[in-house]
């Protein structure tokens, strides 16, 4: 079976998020299991190498501000997603593409040009990853508004389309008006190997030498993603500082953010009740920092506002972490009161209250971590997501 893998992005080549790292691990063990993958996807930024063939796309256009703005994502997004789907078209009719599977938007210049050509019968299966265009309130939602149409336009001319998490795969027929029965779940995952792989024996050391403040701090809260607001980190910081006033955090409390983004300067500039000290923004980390501050974190806090499937979630419970985390996205399918503690989006006294209930109890925390770890690698490793893949692509190509 051949496979084409489309995508505005993926690890190596890009800045690995969580996208970038699903497109990465889907097309390794498809190729584990003896699909040919071939990627498409927009010129490298990153040195690196691929599992599968990598076709790059020209994605420059319109000078439209940084890349993935909602500006450059209006303009030149779909002019990349039509250059892309002629290519496409092109291995399809040399019959060296079985099944096209695209991420988000740039599968669209496939599916128009296959509406109009019958010769192009390669099936087409469809992410629309988070939705973030159809929930989006305000001045950004009117700015979205081409982008919602043509996610909807993408979804219609598509064999199947996929949510990604029980939780949100009544949102799929509901934003982008497809037929419930065209939609398919299959979530993200977490390649259990490498997660052991790039955990170092000597985890304390590097995270120790790395924030050295880490030595005596008891307990250690760990966030992991882009620092922007709706991402929830001022949700957080409010809910540690009203605990700090209430006098409920003890006094050795360390909170580590990894990653980077705009909001970043805004958390440095919050120091109410002498909470700045405590906050240790780590920045952008190898792979061996982020596991070794993984393995010596006792709390594992996601509060985000919006949410796709959360990867750094599946990350931090493959590493037996208990998870508090907001309600939101995919993070119900895998947080519950049995791993961890869920609140409302936005509810800073309701995640005080879940915070302080885990530091209060060590048992607690051990045994919800240990239930978060069981779950993680029970349900969300690559190899059964790539079998589930595949068997889609096989009922595809079967009808």
């Amino acid at each position: 079976m051949k496979v084409a893998l489309l995508t505005r992005a993926a690890h190596p080549f890009h800045e690995p998020g969580g996208l970038e790292r699903a497109v990465y691990h889907l097309a390794k063990h498809l190729r584990e299991a003896g699909v040919d993958v071939t990627l498409f996807t927009r010129p490298a930024t990153r040195q690196g190498v691929f599992p599968g063939e990598t076709v790059f796309v020209p994605y420059e256009g319109i000078r439209a501000g940084a890349h993935g703005r909602v500006l450059d994502r209006t303009l030149n997004y779909p002019r990349f997603a039509m250059r892309m789907g002629r290519l496409v078209a092109e291995r399809v009719r040399e019959g060296t593409i079985d099944v096209v599977h695209g991420k988000g938007l740039a599968a669209l210049g496939y599916r128009r040009l296959r509406g109009k050509d019958g010769t192009l019968r390669a099936p087409l299966m469809t992410n629309p990853q988070g939705m973030e265009e159809h929930k989006a309130s305000g001045l950004k939602r009117m700015a979205l508004t081409r982008l919602r149409a043509l996610s909807r336009e993408a979804a219609r001319l598509s064999d199947r389309v996929i949510a990604t998490d029980d939780a949100t795969r009544d949102e799929v027929p509901h934003y982008l008006g497809v037929d419930p029965g065209k939609v398919a779940m299959l979530p993200n995952g977490i390649d259990a190997g490498e997660i052991r792989e790039a955990t170092p024996p000597d985890w304390e050391r590097i995270a120790r030498q790395a924030l050295p403040s880490l030595k005596t701090a008891d307990p250690v809260f760990l966030s992991v993603g882009r620092i922007e607001a709706y991402k929830g980190f001022g949700d957080t910081l409010d809910a540690l500082e009203g605990m700090a006033a209430e006098g409920t955090l003890p006094p050795s409390w360390a909170w580590v953010v990894v990653g980077d983004g705009r909001y970043a300067a805004s958390l440095l500039k919050r120091r109410r009740h002498g909470v700045a000290r405590h906050l240790l923004l780590a920045g952008r980390t190898s792979e061996t920092l982020l596991h070794a501050l993984y393995a010596r974190a006792d709390i594992f806090i996601h509060a985000t506002r919006y949410e796709g499937s959360s990867l750094v979630t599946l990350e931090a419970m493959a590493h037996a972490l208990p998870v508090v985390a907001t309600r939101a996205g995919g993070i119900p399918d895998k947080v519950d009161d049995q791993t961890g503690r869920l609140v409302e989006p936005g509810d800073t006294e309701g995640l005080g209250r879940a915070l302080a209930e885990l530091i209060a109890s060590g048992a607690l925390r051990r045994k919800l971590g240990r239930a978060g770890q069981e779950r993680a690698l029970a349900r969300f490793t690559w190899p059964a997501i790539a079998r589930r893949t595949i068997a889609l692509y096989e009922e595809l190509l079967a009808r």
